[in-house]
């Protein structure tokens, strides 16, 4: 290579786990602190996406699997949820 040239630095990564098997341990760890209700775990979801989004715009602090791990949580949540809603409408249903 010629010193008038400039050199480039690449990026190398290694990866030792499975991305999947790395997001269900995040899971699996983040979901006691969530809270027991389901409102209570939304609004606490909600906080912590926010503050991930921000991380990720800054790049600073920010942690992919954690950003899955917690879109993961969060649409279990929004299933649970309009499970709940469902099942409290059909259990108040009069059958004619």
């Amino acid at each position: 290579m010629r010193r008038t040239q400039s050199r480039r630095a690449t990026v190398r990564a290694i990866r030792m786990h499975e991305p999947a098997e790395a997001i269900a341990a995040k899971v699996a760890a983040l979901r006691p602190f969530l809270g027991h209700g389901t409102v209570e775990r939304r609004t606490r979801l909600a906080r912590l996406l926010r503050a991930e989004r921000r991380a990720a715009l800054t790049g600073i602090g920010y942690d992919a699997t954690r950003h899955a791990a917690l879109r993961r949580l969060d649409a279990e949540t929004v299933a649970d949820m309009k499970k709940a809603a469902t099942g409290t409408a059909t259990a108040f249903r009069i059958k004619t």
